[in-house]
């Protein structure tokens, strides 16, 4: 009778156990979810950065460029 007696024991100790596995992979469901909403939103501010850093290199070779051209064309370069 003993023997049996652990063996409900251990195996309501399993079931605890299976219970609290469930537990924790629900809460790392919920947070995978949560990280993955974080990773899209910083892919779309990096996609941002990337596009304004484009468009501030443009400035700045467009205003090298027209300084180029304005020294030129008063005559610095002779």
């Amino acid at each position: 009778m003993e023997g049996l007696q652990e063996v409900r024991s251990d195996v309501q100790e399993i079931k605890q156990d299976i219970k609290d596995i469930r537990l924790e992979i629900k809460s790392l469901e919920m947070r995978t979810t949560g990280n993955e909403k974080d990773i899209i939103n910083i892919n779309k501010q990096l996609d941002k950065i990337s596009a304004n850093t484009t468009w501030i290199l443009r400035l700045i070779v467009g205003g090298i460029i027209g300084a180029t051209l304005t020294f030129l064309m008063k005559g610095g370069g002779m």
